[in-house]
Order: structure tokens, then C-alpha cells, then sequence
């Protein structure tokens, strides 16, 4: 009897779970969603949440999680003795204090690293002094699996994946740290200045699949479109930028290219010199880069990218809603004329715009709105319009277009009729 009821027990905590699981949405990992180009658009913070801790801190990583990122970029570089550790700089001027005379990572010992402080947020001139160490990447590996032992491991969404931005000479040494800690599945491979040859021979050196996010800097299509689709073998997602702000790389080309890749593409407006110089980290570049195909963005206001794409969400629901409630099973009446088609054409056009905006699970707020607009105009035009479409009497109403037709065909009328009337004379 005992044994009977600890199995019922077990498959009652199994199927609990199995609910808890399925409510908070388990089901699908940040890994999982990085790897399909076409999911939502996830948030990247750069080195960390830098308005509430040092930059590359373990304290602003935990901050950017509970923020809502998706990913966290940080930067690995290597000390004299062997020692990976969290630093974008080559010196530890800008986000240290408490150095001495030689500055130079790559120069330094662990054991002299690990004695300077941090500067708050992004460090230089008149940040303030904090009591913040230089992590190590290992410790970061660590203290995300403590992490994530407490009570927190009730909420995945906050366990964001990191992205290492690192010298490709240190690869096997980041590559083999993330294989001692398992975290093949947590961590994209941020790699630049790289051949894509180059990274698919140390891809096979490997005993997993690295996820990874490339690089590409410039202005010239054919380079763009041609990186965009050889990256596309060996990386999920890369990196576009350039500091023209009205650079090729913001354009419909490259990124239906890559959508046919299928491969991600990512715009950094938190950094204008290389994201088209007027750029700014604000809803409305946020709302540009997505509409002409980004779906990776990274930024320095992760709480506000994360407001703006739930209201995203909430909008793409209502038009959803609307869609098939009154549009899907809507079929086009056969009207009596064909001579006047501007509601048929705005309706079908509208239609299958709407469609796209639906699929596409990284829509901008302007191509919803945009869509729920002309798709409800196009539906209500031709209900209000639809006795006259009956009788192939629509498309009478007089608008300036039709004006202007009308000049341009009694215009070819009387120049028809002067010349015919010369020709008669003679």
C-alpha cells in the first residue's frame, strides 16, 4: 500500500511541476529561441545593467537579468598568469582604482587584479569609488549555478545567456572553461575579425555546438548581403554596423537576405559610432531597427526595451483578435464591375500585410498599428461601400487622382482630334 501511494505522490509532484512548468512558459529556452531566426526579438545588455553597478560586474549581471535581458555581453580577457577575467579595456585605468604604475591586463597577475575596486557604472572620470572586485569568468560560471540553486531558479526567464566578447587568441581557453562549468547551452561565442573558415575548424574541434554571433562593420551591400550569407553557415545571429546613418546595413536588401539565411542580425544603438551615429537608445530607433528586420538589439535600458516590447505583444494579440474574428473568414465579394478595383486592391493589399506582421513573431510597434489601421479601413471601405460595389457603381467618387486623370484623357483627346483636324486641312 506504502509503495502505492509514494508512486501516486511522485506522479502528483511530476504533473505539478509539469503545470508550474507549462504556466510560466518553461518550455522553450533562450538557447532554443536564439538558434530560430525568425522568434521574438531578444534584449541584450551590454557588459550589465551600468546604471545600477560597475560595468562587467557580477552585481550588474544579476541587475540586467532581473531587468528582463535576454543576453548579457561581457568581455574576457586573459591576465599574465593565465587567468580569464571580465574587462573591456586593455588597461584598467577607466573602471579601476587602486593601481599603481602598470595598468596593462595582459601584464598583470590575477593576484594584483583581484586587489583593485571597481568604478561605478562605466567608470572614468568622477564615477564613484565602489567595493566591487574584478570577477573572474569562472566565478560568473559559478555564481550562476549558485545563483540559480536559490529561489530564484522559480523564474528561468530571468537566466539570461551570456555573450563573450573575446580575442580569438584566447578561444580554446574561454571554449574549455565553458565545457569544465557545462555551459555550452548558456553562452554565444562573440567572435569578430574571424574568417568564417577559421571558425568552422574550431567548431569541429569542439564536443558541442557552439551557438554564435559574428561581426560585420561597412557600407557596401555586396559585402553586407555577401558576410550576412556566409556567416549564415557557421553562426546564428550577426552583428551589423556602421556609423552612416543611412547606411545599406538598415535596408530591406540585407535583411531579407538574411531572413533568407536564416540567420539573426543585431543593431547596438546604445552605441551611435557604429549604429549610424544619430542613432539613439531611445522607443523610437528601437521601433526603426525592428521594422527593417533586427530582432536582436542591444541596449543600455533593458527595462525599457523589455516595457516597449511587451506593449508590442499586447498589440500584435489585439490585432490578432481582430484578424480572425472578423478578417480571416471574410470572403471578397464578387462585385458587378471590375472597372473600378481601388478596394479590392487596398483591401488584399492590406490582407497580406497583415499577415506578415502576424507571422513574424519580431514585429515593430508601427507595423502593428500600422496593419490593424489599413486592414479595419479596407474591411469597413467596402461594407460602406458595398451596395455601389454591387451595382459597379464604386469608385465615382471624385478625388484629386481622378481629376488629373481626367484632364491628362481629355488632354490626349484634344491633341488626338487637332492633329487628325491639320491633317484633314492639308
Amino acid at each position: 500500500m506504502k509503495k502505492y501511494l509514494a508512486t501516486v505522490l511522485t506522479l502528483m509532484i511530476f504533473f505539478s511541476f509539469s503545470a508550474v512548468v507549462k504556466a510560466q512558459g518553461i518550455g522553450i529556452s533562450l538557447a532554443e529561441i536564439y538558434k530560430n531566426h525568425n522568434d521574438k526579438t531578444m534584449i541584450v545588455s551590454d557588459k550589465g545593467d551600468i546604471s545600477t553597478a560597475p560595468e562587467n560586474s557580477l552585481m550588474s549581471i544579476h541587475s540586467a537579468e532581473k531587468a528582463g535581458a535576454d543576453i548579457i555581453k561581457i568581455d574576457v580577457r586573459t591576465t599574465a598568469d593565465g587567468v580569464l577575467i571580465l574587462m573591456k579595456d586593455e588597461t584598467v585605468e577607466r573602471t579601476c582604482y587602486g593601481y599603481g604604475e602598470n595598468t596593462v591586463v595582459s601584464e598583470m597577475t590575477y593576484d594584483e587584479i583581484k586587489k583593485l575596486n571597481l568604478l561605478g557604472g562605466e567608470g572614468g572620470y568622477g564615477a564613484k569609488n565602489t567595493t566591487l572586485t574584478v570577477p573572474t569568468l569562472e566565478e560568473v560560471f559559478k555564481d550562476r549555478k549558485m545563483y540559480y540553486l536559490s529561489s530564484s531558479a522559480l523564474h528561468p526567464e530571468e537566466k539570461a545567456l551570456f555573450m563573450l566578447d573575446f580575442d580569438w587568441s584566447i578561444r580554446d581557453e574561454i571554449s574549455n572553461l565553458v565545457i569544465q562549468n557545462k555551459m555550452g547551452n548558456e553562452v554565444i561565442f562573440y567572435i569578430d575579425d574571424t574568417s568564417p573558415d577559421e571558425i568552422a575548424n574550431w567548431k569541429e574541434t569542439l564536443p558541442f555546438e557552439p551557438m554564435i554571433m559574428t561581426y560585420f562593420k561597412g557600407n557596401v551591400i555586396f559585402a553586407a548581403t555577401a558576410n550576412v550569407k556566409k556567416d549564415a553557415e557557421i553562426a546564428e545571429g550577426i552583428h551589423l554596423a556602421t556609423k552612416n546613418p543611412y547606411g545599406v546595413i538598415f535596408g530591406k536588401t540585407v535583411q531579407n537576405r538574411a531572413y533568407e539565411s536564416k540567420i539573426r542580425t543585431m543593431a547596438s544603438p546604445c552605441n551611435p559610432e557604429i549604429c549610424g551615429t544619430i542613432m539613439q537608445d531611445t522607443e523610437v530607433w528601437w521601433d526603426y531597427l525592428i521594422s527593417a528586420g533586427f530582432n536582436v538589439i542591444m541596449t543600455d535600458n533593458v527595462a525599457g526595451l523589455k516595457a516597449y516590447l511587451k506593449d508590442c505583444s499586447e498589440k500584435e494579440n489585439a490585432l490578432e483578435k481582430y484578424f480572425y474574428d472578423n478578417i480571416k473568414s471574410y470572403s471578397l465579394p464578387d462585385f458587378n464591375s471590375d472597372k473600378f478595383f481601388d478596394y479590392k486592391r487596398a483591401y488584399n493589399n492590406a490582407y497580406d500585410f497583415t499577415l506578415s506582421v502576424l507571422n513574424d513573431k519580431s514585429s515593430a510597434r508601427s507595423d502593428i498599428v500600422t496593419a490593424r489601421y489599413e486592414i479595419q479601413k479596407a474591411y469597413n471601405d467596402i461594407y460602406a461601400n458595398y451596395s455601389e460595389l454591387e451595382k459597379g457603381t464604386a469608385g465615382m467618387t471624385v478625388t484629386p487622382v481622378r481629376i488629373l486623370l481626367c484632364i491628362a484623357a481629355a488632354t490626349v483627346v484634344l491633341i488626338a482630334e487637332i492633329y487628325v483636324y491639320k491633317k484633314k486641312k492639308k
